[in-house]
């Protein structure tokens, strides 16, 4: 048995032998590993950053065109407003000057209507004279009949008539009354 147990003795021994200098060679290859590791990792890092910082910019880029726009919009609204305005100013003084017209507007056709009846009053009718006893020129006819029914005193001269008519109803028959 002493045999075997030697045997195992320098196997232990054999490996630790041969363990030892590839421990080292582990140690270093894991420094080697971790160095490289934290070279990655910085290196990670800065592109991340870089990313980070890239993304940021096109995004502040964006921001500030919004906020640009949005400027822009304010002042255009500003403008609008302002425009608005003035026109609803405009609108009411021309709905003033509207009020105004239409008064008058109601005024002048009042007045007109009664000048108008006034010179309907003006007019003369004529009844029981003979059909066609006028002639041609009935204002000439009229104007001179009056005269001679009002006797020269009340007129000095004819009166000057606009326009002389038949009342607009059918022609009698002959021998009625006109």
């Amino acid at each position: 048995m002493p045999k075997q147990a030697k045997k195992t003795k320098t196997a232990v021994s054999t490996a630790s032998e041969v363990a030892g200098p590839d421990m080292a060679s582990i140690i270093s290859l894991l420094e080697e590993h971790r160095v490289s590791s934290e070279l990655a990792q910085r290196e990670h890092r800065a592109n991340i950053s870089a990313d980070f910082k890239a993304a940021f910019a096109v995004l502040e880029a964006k921001l500030n065109q919004t906020q640009t726009t949005v400027a822009e919009h304010g002042e255009q609204i500003d403008s609008l407003e302002t425009n608005a305005n003035l026109q609803d100013q405009r609108l009411r003084i021309l709905e003033e000057k509207f009020a105004v017209l239409v008064d008058s507007n109601a005024k002048l056709a009042a007045k007109t209507a009664d000048l108008e009846g006034r010179s309907r009053r003006n007019n003369i009718r004529i009844i029981g004279l003979p059909e066609s006893i006028e002639g041609p020129r009935p204002t000439t006819f009229f104007s001179e009949l009056l005269v001679e029914l009002l006797a020269n005193e009340t007129l000095q001269s004819p009166p000057e008539l606009d326009r002389a008519h038949r009342a607009p109803a059918a022609r009698p028959q002959p021998g009625t009354r006109p």
